[in-house]
């Protein structure tokens, strides 16, 4: 509005009554204070927040941190009461109490709650001495319960030693244990009344292990972690589908670390000293991920022709779980998808396994119901997990055309079962699709590579996630090793494991020893002919005792860490001829041993070999000539280049002492105790090429016809140590053998 002329102008006052009247200038860019009623639910969120494990203190504290600086207390404020308060730490706090110890089981554990609240954060350090701690307090009410009862019973040790004692200690001790949410070894048989003394012994032996306790921490602390990054919206399709960056990460290193280690090993034939690569070895076996997925396949293809050629018809089912089992949902559709968190999951905060729990609970129930029925189906499963880490089934099943649709019935009726008026259950719940002939396998391969490798999928992008399958093959395989849920089992079909002992026997014919029947089972094992695999053990759905082929099995000689028997597989029987008649496939006994170092020349150019003291790397860079009687002609002495490489050690200067315990560290192969392939408490064969060269090796049966000349029998270490020179008394008998100059250069000095 335009003032006019006539207008008369008011002026404002230079000089005004207060200060406090006079007009200021608006300040912009300052925000409104929090209320005192805004502060107080921030800071009630932040003192829940504080009492969470450290990973996740952080992650939540630092989103805090960046809203308050980038877009104001306001926004800080809002993400603390709304979003982590309302929505997040309630699933949180639900995970938690699930995983939570278990005080009613045992009250003497109260101090370790605090401790094991800190589980998903702790550190392997920590967690070893949180485990022997456990131990500890275990060993040292067992021992007072034994001294009691040795007490009340004058110092009888066969009252230690009778069933119902063990029973009642083991009672007592796995009761305990189940404070840590660990299910103790054989408790289902205690709780049937089946436990016997030998079972409760070894029962209790893991029990008062460390390194048992320890591996039972470690998966704990895996699966809970993981549980909270799940809970917390980590585990997704717009996060990390399947599995947690974090899992992904400790799967791939766990694996390397495996790697490194069978790099460094090798198989040793305990009767000849001969050695091979340990990782050639593994890679040549079913542990190798391309072999694996071969034999999956040509399980299934093989299956297929056995279903084609008996007139049976082929479905692909697929099983999903009720909604409350999945963290997440989707809304929207097409490009518009996103997650949201699923709200019917708060309350139980079911994991993975509980999914995978559940599912087998169904199937067993369809099994039963099949057998009432006369029913029969066979194939092959595969588990996956959806994007937020919830399992599910794909199932290739063939049955007679007859059966198929009471099979169908009946495994929509269970799958069913459960919420199944739930919004969305009739579409996703279950699901069946008809195979045609010759299309089963290639059902199914997708779904096998997806889990194994993700071989030949270049292009292919999973419709639940939108990422390439050949990069989503690490994350299944991660998830599947960090919830321990195996992802392929086959159905109705004739045993694996004869399958593969069988094609271990390569060009022997078995009629002789066995009879035709047998023969045709190796015959089509050997040729990779799962079809007449099938056909030659009886075919499908054929119980194990029926079976032409099983795999046989004898007790090992040596006991396990804990004194149980172990029953090692050693070749193949036929039921029907009896168990008595056995073709051993596994007739060399082998161990896991160091690989040898090989020390290679190194110069002072040599980046490794470089000496950092004015000793030339303590003479070990020169190369050793004639240094070994046997490979010398001559015998002669070492050159005078060698003899100039050795010179005296000043140990005085520290420098030089420190690069001789580097360089020697850096030579010698480290094997930790957790690696070891022996106890080395106890006795045990050793190898024969570490310790005795082929001389000293060929005058072993020499001295033992001479020892046996004077009905003297001796063991296997007395014969070392006459061999190597020893003087060894036997009764007043003195055997003495002149050692043999290995090394020529010690006898002419």
């Amino acid at each position: 509005m335009q003032t006019s002329r006539f207008t008369p102008q008011i002026k404002t006052p230079e000089v005004w009554a207060f200060p406090w009247n006079k007009p200021r200038q608006a300040v912009s860019g300052l925000e409104r204070p929090l209320t005192r009623d805004e502060y107080d639910q921030g800071q009630a969120v932040l003192i829940r927040v504080k009492n969470l494990s450290t990973d996740l203190r952080e992650i939540f504290t630092g989103r805090h941190a960046y809203l308050l600086k980038t877009q104001g207390i306001h926004a800080a404020n809002k993400y603390l009461v709304y979003t982590l308060g309302r929505s997040i730490l309630p699933r949180v706090e639900a995970v938690n109490a699930a995983h939570a110890m278990n005080v009613k089981a045992s009250m003497k554990f109260m101090s370790e709650a605090d401790t094991y609240h800190n589980l998903p954060s702790m550190s392997d350090k920590p967690l070893r001495r949180f485990a022997q701690d456990i131990v500890g307090q275990l060993k040292e009410i067992y021992e007072d319960r034994c001294d009691q009862l040795l007490a009340q019973y004058n110092g009888d040790n066969s009252i230690l030693f009778e069933s119902d004692t063990q029973c009642e200690l083991y009672c007592e001790i796995a009761g305990m244990a189940q404070a840590f949410n660990v299910t103790p070894m054989y408790w289902t048989r205690y709780c049937k009344d089946k436990l016997d003394a030998v079972s409760a012994i070894a029962a209790m032996s893991r029990l008062v292990n460390p390194d048992w306790w320890l591996l039972q921490l470690k998966g704990q602390r895996t699966r809970w972690r993981e549980s909270l990054l799940i809970a917390i919206g980590k585990v997704n399709r717009d996060a990390s589908p399947y599995a947690s960056k974090q899992a992904i990460r400790e799967v791939r290193a766990r694996r390397l670390s495996n790697l490194d280690y069978l790099k460094s090993c090798d198989l040793e034939n305990i009767e000849t000293g001969e050695r091979f690569s340990l990782i050639d070895k593994v890679m040549a076996s079913i542990s190798n991920p391309e072999i694996r997925r071969m034999e999956l396949m040509s399980t299934i293809a093989g299956t297929e022709k056995y279903a084609a050629a008996n007139g049976d018809v082929g479905m692909f089912l697929t099983i999903t779980t009720p909604s409350k089992y999945h963290p997440t949902r989707m809304v929207g559709k097409g490009d518009k998808k996103r997650v949201q968190r699923n709200h019917a999951w708060d309350k139980e905060a079911y994991t993975p396994k509980d999914a995978q729990r559940y599912l087998c609970g169904i199937w067993s129930k369809m099994r039963t119901a099949f057998k009432d029925s006369g029913l029969s189906v066979y194939g092959m499963r595969v588990v996956e997990p959806h994007h937020d880490a919830t399992p599910h089934w794909h199932m290739m099943l063939f049955t007679k055309p007859a059966m198929r649709q009471p099979v169908i019935d009946i495994m929509r009726k269970y799958a069913m079962k459960k919420d199944g008026d739930e919004r969305g259950a009739a579409k996703n719940r279950f699901d069946c699709k008809h195979l045609n002939r010759g299309g089963a396998a290639g059902y199914i391969a997708k779904y096998i590579a997806k889990n194994i490798d993700g071989y030949a999928l270049e292009g292919e992008r999973d419709h639940e996630t939108g990422e390439l399958l050949t990069d989503s093959a690490a994350a299944v395989t991660a998830w599947a090793a960090t919830w321990r849920i195996p992802q392929f089992h086959p159905i109705g079909l004739p045993t694996m494991g004869s399958y593969r002992e069988c094609r271990r026997i390569r060009s022997i014919n078995l009629t002789e020893t066995f009879d035709e029947e047998v023969e045709a089972v190796r015959a089509a094992a050997d040729a990779g002919d799962f079809m007449a695999y099938m056909s030659a053990q009886g075919g499908a759905n054929v119980p194990r005792d029926d079976q032409t082929v099983r795999v046989a099995r004898r007790v090992a000689d040596e006991l396990n860490a804990y004194d149980e028997e172990v029953k090692k597989v050693v070749g193949i029987f036929a039921p029907h001829l009896g168990d008595s008649r056995v073709y051993e496939t596994r007739t060399t006994q082998w161990r896991i041993v160091s690989s040898a170092v090989n020390v290679e020349v190194l110069t002072s150019k040599s980046a490794s070999g470089a000496p950092r003291s004015p000793v030339n790397n303590c003479g070990l860079g020169g190369k050793k000539q004639a240094t070994n009687w046997r490979d010398s002609q001559a015998g002669s002495a070492p050159t005078a280049s060698n003899s100039d490489n050795l010179r005296v050690i000043d140990w005085t200067d520290t420098a030089a002492v420190r690069a001789i315990v580097a360089r020697i560290r850096e030579e010698t192969p480290r094997v930790s105790k957790a690696q070891r392939g022996f106890d080395p408490t106890k006795g045990r064969d050793v190898a024969p090429s570490a310790r005795l060269t082929p001389e000293e090796r060929a005058r072993l049966p020499q001295i033992e016809q001479e020892l046996l000349k004077n009905d003297i029998k001796a063991q296997r270490w007395e014969l070392e140590a006459l061999t190597r020179g020893a003087k060894i008394s036997f009764g007043d008998v003195v055997i003495h053998h002149p050692p043999l100059m290995d090394w020529q250069e010690f006898y002419d000095d």
